[in-house]
């Protein structure tokens, strides 16, 4: 009975030394279960977190970009509440915006209040960022609209890299007397030019329109309106297309109706500082409309491109060039972080 009896417990002993091996197997397998699903969670998450930044990136650099902002003349107001900003250049002509050519008025802008007109309107409260704009060409600076430090213990962070168009140091074309012309007819360059008061003052010895189909020899004319804050703020350069030109006898001269000249100046084959004569034409004025008059042989093949060009206030004489009138290629950097 005894032998009988001790088989029976040690039955037991297996069975409980069984049920705990399978008891200790199973939580074993629960908690790399449960170890698997937090990775898999994690991993989840992490995406959904990458995912979601991608986007808050890609379409805030999309609306800087490819909007001007709302109002479409935001840069210019004092007061920013309500304010959408976006950096895509105003076609003045055709009042619509052009989208990848940036503004550096705006982005000047953008610059001064650069939290204040991001967060919450183009990327969430609860994001950082920073946007520079590298020029292509290395002469010039990058434009650093907002730079911080990335927070160490981040581990998503999204950079956008676009390729833009930016009017680079912010010039402006007065005025463009396009006497070169490849794809358009002599009879089509013939009508270039406006009616200046010197053709309506003397009409014999008045500024005549030069005939290049008949080789006689004549003028180009436009008006453009300038203020004393232009003047304050813009060295306006007059400058040719090739810079040295072939034809000796042109001449170049800026007046106002009620004040008209009869001196013609010479070109210089160099951009020539004309901020002294506009003021003399401005005098006590703030604002006046004056002419630029530019004369030629008639002799096509030595016919040129003019330009009346304003470049910032003390531009430097090695970057006053007509490449910089057009906007140059740069690169759009937008990095954002949690």
């Amino acid at each position: 009975m005894f032998l009988d009896k001790l088989a029976e417990d040690k039955k037991g002993i297996v069975f409980s030394i069984d049920l705990m091996l399978a008891l200790i197997l199973i939580t074993v397998i629960l908690g790399v279960s449960a170890n698997t699903m937090d990775i898999v969670g994690s991993k989840m998450q992490d995406y959904s977190y990458a995912h979601s930044l991608e986007r808050i990136t890609m379409s805030g650099a999309d609306m800087l970009i490819k909007t001007p902002g709302s109002p479409e003349n935001w840069e210019e107001l004092m007061e920013l509440n309500g304010i959408t900003p976006g950096l895509a250049e105003i076609d003045s002509s055709k009042m619509t915006s052009k989208p990848n050519v940036l503004s550096k008025a705006k982005i000047e802008r953008l610059k001064q209040s650069y939290d204040l007109l991001m967060l919450g309107k183009v990327i969430p409260e609860y994001c950082n960022s920073t946007l520079i704009i590298y020029p292509v060409d290395q002469c010039l600076e990058p434009i650093v609209v907002k730079n911080i430090s990335t927070n160490q213990s981040s581990s998503d962070v999204w950079v956008v890299n676009r390729t833009v168009m930016c009017n680079y140091i912010n010039t402006s074309a007065l005025v463009f007397i396009k006497a070169v012309n490849e794809n358009s007819t002599i009879s089509e360059q013939n009508n270039q030019g406006e009616i200046c008061p010197h053709s309506e003052y003397n009409k014999t010895d008045g500024h005549r329109k030069v005939d290049f189909e008949n080789r006689k020899p004549g003028w180009i004319c436009y008006h453009f309106r300038v203020t004393k804050f232009m003047l304050e703020s813009t060295d306006f350069y007059v400058m040719t297309d090739p810079e040295i030109i072939p034809d000796p006898s042109a001449g170049w001269m800026i007046d106002r109706p009620e004040n008209m000249s009869k001196e013609l100046k010479n070109f210089n084959n160099k951009p020539v500082l004309v901020n002294e004569r506009i003021n003399e034409c401005l005098n006590n004025n703030t604002t006046a409309v004056l002419w630029f008059h530019v004369f030629y042989s008639g002799n096509l093949d030595k016919s040129f491109n003019t330009y009346l060009a304003g470049f910032p206030k003390g531009t430097p004489t090695d970057k006053v060039k007509l490449s910089y009138l057009n906007p140059q290629p740069c690169y759009f950097v937008f990095r954002v972080w949690y």
